[in-house]
């Protein structure tokens, strides 16, 4: 069979990639909105609702923690940027706030009793643009948007008991747009978002169960990320250049899969490690199949001629 030629491989490779990054964001889109809850949840109504009753958009996130609703709801309710930030990714949120230099964020590791009764209204969230509108201590905090966003936003934090020493945390959008917003820039926008509130809600679950972040826990994942994204280029780039390279465009697709995990899903800190090893694995192994079946074809020749 007569070798491809490296533009040839690289349509292959281009191609085989750009399916994966669909069918990745296709699964993503399709779970996020209700992503955590159960139908029973997403259905029923909650604090707020009234306020956008045509939303174009609605999201109903949840999940379960293992602590009391009295030692959840604390953490609720000093969210905001000029308090306890929203305990996600700290240099995105950060990188957001350098557009307009009016805040600057650093997440909480403890409950201050000075943040637990902001006034309504009035304390804001995201700097001037969302603000507390209301909240029932013990129970819920729930943001509106302000005259600065040109739409109709609550954002909801609502946690119950399951039993004594369990929670159920629900976080709830709707969003009305004063335009026809074309359905997938929306989603596609939103999505990004989604990151953050992933990590919000997991960063909220592991504070009130006591499991406060180590120091450069961020830069570590940070670090993880663009490791598995180098990694992944360099075998797209060995596939391309090498004729018999099809284990590195096996080891790329790995990666691109791996990059949704960890930046949509956020798995705890070993597993994120364990993903980063199995993908070096493959990639050890791509780099070597060039020298390994040459060693061998060698050996072979030596005892043809011996």
């Amino acid at each position: 069979m007569k070798p491809q030629k490296p533009f040839h491989r690289f349509l292959i490779g281009a191609a085989a990639a750009l399916l994966v990054v669909v069918i990745g964001f296709s699964w993503i889109n399709a779970l996020i909105p209700t992503w955590g809850s159960t139908p029973e949840e997403a259905a029923r109504a909650l604090p707020g609702d009234e306020m956008v009753t045509n939303p174009d958009l609605i999201w109903n996130h949840a999940v379960t923690i293992q602590a009391p609703a009295e030692a959840v709801y604390p953490w609720l309710a000093q969210i905001g940027d000029s308090r306890a930030a929203f305990y996600s990714i700290t240099f995105i949120e950060n990188t957001f706030c350098a557009t307009s230099g009016e805040c600057r964020y650093t997440n909480a590791n403890q409950v201050r009793p000075e943040w637990q009764t902001p006034e309504k209204d009035r304390q804001g969230i995201i700097m001037d643009y969302m603000v507390i509108h209301d909240y029932q201590p013990g129970q819920w905090v729930m943001a509106t948007a302000t005259d600065k966003l040109p739409m109709q936003w609550t954002w909801l934090w609502y946690v119950e008991p399951v039993t004594a020493d369990t929670s159920r945390l629900i976080v709830r959008h709707r969003i009305a747009f004063p335009f026809e917003a074309p359905k997938g820039l929306v989603n596609a926008v939103f999505t990004t978002g989604y990151v953050m509130e992933r990590g919000m809600i997991l960063g909220i679950q592991s504070r009130a169960e006591g499991r406060l972040p180590f120091a450069g826990q961020e830069l570590l994942g940070a670090l993880i990320w663009l490791l598995v994204f180098g990694m992944g280029v360099a075998c797209a780039v060995r596939f391309v250049r090498v004729p018999d390279g099809y284990h590195a465009l096996g080891v790329g697709l790995e990666a691109i899969v791996v990059l949704f995990v960890l930046t949509y899903l956020q798995p705890p800190m070993l597993v994120r490690v364990a993903l980063l090893l199995a993908v070096a694995a493959g990639v050890f192994i791509a780099f070597r199949r060039g020298p390994f079946r040459r060693w061998m074809a060698a050996r072979s020749a030596a005892g043809a001629h011996s």
